[in-house]
């Protein structure tokens, strides 16, 4: 596969040969941009706007308060939602050749202590509803200091009363309490001037499905040459714009989505703290917006909103899908609200500073694929017993390597890891997939999800197209559990849509018309709801981590 077949494509789809090494880092980036776009609106945020202006003020403003109390190089993680202060706080870290920590708002005590610790942050910025959380952990964590904040401060009053807030008078005599606000009357400091691109910017905490969660290490340079691919593949309108902040910054993709690829354009961003389809159905509505960046389940969820065909979508222009596949009938749904937007998958992961592939947005966009190996990525398919390269086609289904010069370089403070990953500059991501004759990727499943039943190799992404396709199912998730003769059966868990019924059998005899034998699940259960992660991602290891419990309870 050295030939690299895809790029023959490129000319073709608007998207460069290469992108040119950064010859600035983000903070510079955005100190140009500020003054290039100075009146125009930045954030969005629960009717209150910011203009470039007043946000890089805010910046510059924090990064002054920030450094005195903490040096270069400490590292500051970000235990928030997406909310304005998660851009300002970013930027100014990184301003001060600091180091952000992406800390998922959803983790326990025990997450959260351990992240803490692996990543050595003595500060940390949350909200003040968050607090009792880190509290818990405080003493036995590196952190000296809490920064406090609240979703109350940056959104308009009469928005205001609907959000809950913690009394300052329980917990502002502690001498590690910081308030983000008081931070923000210190005087504005603009960034460092001697911030390599080499250095590193931000550390972004893996799911950790397979054992604990690893820190990729961001540097300034991953930050620019993705956010710079971000803009080739989604036909970014310098200036014009309008980007869903929905996806959270606590994850990789969000860092792009909502904050980086944003401000590189002078676009602006409508921030969501949480997703309510409604809500945001509205909010494309009102501020137009053209760029939507999200996962299947939140189309899921806007398609079967009961307002959903009176709303004007007209708008929006470009739809990014990331996470998992996009089953072909949700697809068709969108496309009738949205007949004028172009849907496109896109795969990456953490380690790959997210965008691997991508559908083009001018081009062949071939429907189940995740499109064409981005500028700057070579991608391999290789046996994963053997780790030799196999041949184009859907017959030769292998382990997806990619290598690219903005691969993270390691995990933090974690060689043997690093070493496992990444061999001869390639890194060997889990997935499982193929490349077809044009050069575009089918991703199968994850590796370690594969069901084998009866010898046969079953990938679960295959099984859940087929049940999007009953009329009735709203949600599905496909697991292997164990069975003593066949050594895993297939199992099907089941949300239906709003006021229909179904019995187990009539999903089985549904999926005896489009599957194997072997591929059709013997057992369904239904459910209210699957397990997701904060992104929306249905996961299939909560679902065998239930299924576990209860045969060893039996």
């Amino acid at each position: 596969m050295s030939n690299q077949v895809w790029k023959r494509w490129y000319p073709y789809i608007g998207w460069p040969e290469d992108i040119e090494e950064p010859d600035e880092t983000p903070p510079q980036m955005l100190s140009r941009v500020a003054e290039e776009f100075a009146e125009k609106d930045a954030i969005i945020y629960y009717g209150n706007t910011l203009t470039y202006r007043e946000f890089y003020d805010y910046v510059c403003r924090l990064a002054n308060g920030l450094s005195d109390y903490l040096e270069r190089g400490d590292r500051i993680s970000f235990f928030l939602p997406n909310c304005p202060q998660f851009n300002m706080g970013y930027f100014a870290t990184i301003s001060n050749g600091m180091i952000v920590v992406h800390t998922n708002v959803m983790y326990t005590e025990r997450e959260l202590d351990y992240q803490l610790n692996h990543s050595g942050a003595k500060a940390i910025v949350t909200l003040d509803v968050l607090y009792d959380r880190v509290r818990a952990v405080f003493d036995n964590t590196p952190l000296e200091y809490i920064i406090l904040t609240s979703l109350r401060d940056f959104i308009s009053p009469t928005a205001r009363r609907f959000l809950p807030v913690l009394h300052e008078n329980e917990i502002k005599e502690r001498d590690e309490v910081l308030y983000f606000n008081d931070l923000l009357k210190y005087q504005p400091k603009k960034p460092e001037k001697d911030i390599k691109p080499e250095d590193v910017a931000s550390l972004t905490y893996t799911g950790g499905t397979t054992g604990r969660s690893k820190g990729a290490v961001y540097t300034h340079r991953n930050l620019m040459i993705d956010a710079k691919i971000f803009t080739a593949c989604l036909d970014v309108r310098r200036g014009k714009d309008v980007f869903s902040g929905l996806m959270p910054m606590f994850h990789g993709n969000g860092i792009w989505t909502s904050n980086m690829n944003v401000f590189m354009n002078g676009g602006t961003v409508v921030l969501f703290p949480y997703f309510d389809a409604g809500e945001f159905i509205r909010a494309i509505e009102r501020y137009h917006i053209t760029q939507v960046h999200c996962v299947p389940t939140h189309l899921v969820a806007i398609v079967n909103h009961p307002h959903v065909k009176r709303a004007d979508l007209s708008s929006v222009r470009v739809i990014s899908v990331g996470s998992a596949p996009v089953p072909i009938e949700l697809l068709k749904e969108v496309k009738e609200l949205m007949p004028d937007a172009t849907v496109i998958e896109q795969w990456g992961l953490t380690e790959a500073a997210i965008i691997g592939t991508s559908n083009p947005v001018h081009g062949i966009i071939k429907v189940g694929s995740a499109g064409m190996p981005v500028p700057t990525v070579e991608i391999k398919i290789v046996d994963p017993e053997t780790g030799k390269d196999l041949p184009l086609g859907k017959d030769s289904v292998g382990e997806i390597v990619l290598r690219s010069k903005k691969i993270i370089r390691e995990y933090w403070n974690d060689p043997e890891k690093t070493r496992e990953a990444i061999k001869d500059g390639w890194l060997y991501t889990g997935d499982m997939g193929y490349m077809d004759e044009d050069g575009y990727i089918y991703i199968v499943d994850r590796k370690k999800d594969m069901i084998i039943a009866g010898g046969y190799n079953i990938y679960p992404s295959e099984v859940e197209e087929v049940l999007y396709m009953h009329p009735k199912v709203k949600e599905c998730a496909v697991i292997g559990v164990p069975d003593k003769y066949r050594g895993e059966n297939v199992k099907a868990f089941i949300v239906l849509k709003e006021g229909e019924a179904a019995t187990e059998e009539e999903i089985i005899e549904f999926a005896k018309k489009h599957l194997a034998k072997y591929k059709i699940p013997r057992i369904v259960e239904f459910r209210e709801e699957l397990p997701k992660s904060p992104v929306g991602k249905i996961l299939r290891r909560v679902l065998r981590d239930e299924e576990r419990a209860r045969s060893e309870s039996q």
